[in-house]
């Protein structure tokens, strides 16, 4: 028997492969990784790191996107997006670990 669970986002998600730079409030790199999902709201991150943030911690994400237009020629073929993030989800993969965080302001 197949059990429905009330989904609980709020936004659609969209697979997304981008470069990612897990920081501190300090500004310290924790992690680099790539972004599996992301959303109007918030990204899932999976990176080598040491030690897991708690749930609740914030972190700041710098995500690497492409520029738009893509196809203009003078302008750069990709750009860094910075967010003050809340980690919602954390768990190990592996060797890896997998951040689910939610947006809660964009810094650059």
């Amino acid at each position: 028997m197949l059990t429905r669970v009330e989904e609980k986002r709020r936004h659609a998600r969209a697979a997304a492969a981008y470069p990612a730079a897990i920081r501190d409030r300090r500004g310290r790199v924790l992690a680099r990784g790539r972004t599996a999902n992301i959303s109007e709201s918030g990204v899932f991150v999976v990176a080598k790191i040491g030690r897991v943030p708690p749930v609740g911690q914030e972190i700041i994400i710098d995500l690497t996107v492409p520029a738009v237009p893509a196809s203009c020629s003078r302008r750069p073929a990709s750009r860094t997006v910075c967010y003050r993030c809340r980690v919602v989800r954390a768990q190990r993969l592996g060797n890896l670990a997998g951040l689910g965080v939610e947006f809660l302001e964009k810094l650059a």
